[in-house]
């Protein structure tokens, strides 16, 4: 358990009681998550999509700005299209809201799940290849963990813990930006409609914001060293080790496409480290043929 509780905060936007979350994983992770018991929580502006972080204030005061731009443009010639060019509405707001999502993404580190009552052959597709797995555990099962303080951080200071499934809008509609702006606490929890199909539920941790000191260029040192030396206090990954991991439901899902061996060879290891998690073949194993 944690030393001292954090402030948990769970998302209004939960799923149902029933529902099971699913993460498809590579082989390598697979093996850390069995011989470590831990979840890797990875910092958030390590993420592709490149809205991650972003909140309906800032999406507003972008297009508004984008908006009033293009007409100047369009109706102007020569200087006054270039001022048109770089206009930009309310750029002190936008500046700082631009600097609260770097802020943002720099402190708070997430987990992603696939919330579903089965498989998904999108998922399998997008974020695996044959020698992957699926690691299935029920939603109640886990987030029990998290509201009980079943689990152990590494020792740096953190702020609170979130957990929810994302909210889903259209970027580009600025009638439905301005109808979730008064939504609360939404940053971190908000993607945009075409993110849909990942049905994504996340664990979210925010860590405090502490400026890392980096190492300095020395005359005796070579600078890839020293470059070496600060990747390593850049601290991209934060890992949750569950207290109870021999005691939860997980369950492992084979890919589709996994060879027979493959799949015994998995089999070996949890037998070998007496790890009680079940094995499963892919309800979806015939479409894959």
């Amino acid at each position: 358990m944690t030393d001292n509780p954090l402030k948990i905060d769970p998302f209004y936007n939960q799923p149902k009681d029933n529902d099971v979350l699913y993460r498809y994983i590579t082989i390598d992770k697979l093996l850390d998550f069995l011989f470590s018991g831990r979840i890797p929580l990875a910092r958030l502006n390590t993420f592709e999509d490149k809205l991650e972080g972003v909140t309906p204030q800032h999406l507003l005061l972008t297009f508004a700005s984008d908006k009033m731009r293009d007409e100047i443009a369009d109706f102007a010639g020569g200087l006054l299209k270039l001022i048109g060019e770089n206009f930009s509405v309310n750029p002190t707001k936008r500046n700082s809201l631009r600097d609260q999502r770097r802020n943002f993404k720099n402190t708070n580190f997430a987990s992603c799940w696939y919330v579903s009552g089965h498989e998904s052959v999108a998922m399998w597709q997008l974020y695996s290849n044959p020698d992957s797995v699926a690691i299935r555990i029920p939603y109640k099962q886990l987030v029990g963990e998290l509201t009980n303080y079943s689990f152990s951080l590494p020792q740096l200071p953190y702020e609170r813990l979130r957990y929810g499934l994302i909210d889903y809008h259209r970027f580009n509609d600025l009638d439905e930006l301005s109808n979730i702006i008064a939504k609360k606490d939404i940053q971190g929890f908000m993607k945009d409609s075409s993110f849909q199909h990942e049905k994504e539920f996340r664990i979210m941790l925010q860590s405090v914001n502490k400026e890392v000191k980096k190492v300095e260029k020395k005359p005796l040192m070579l600078d890839e060293h020293i470059e070496k030396i600060n990747n390593k206090l850049d601290t991209k990954i934060i890992s949750m080790t569950l207290s109870n991991f021999n005691k939860l439901p997980f369950e492992i899902i084979f890919h589709p496409q996994s060879s027979h061996w493959h799949r015994k060879n998995i089999i070996k290891i949890i037998d070998k480290f007496q790890l009680p998690f079940k094995t499963t073949e892919s309800v979806l194993k015939n479409m894959f043929n």
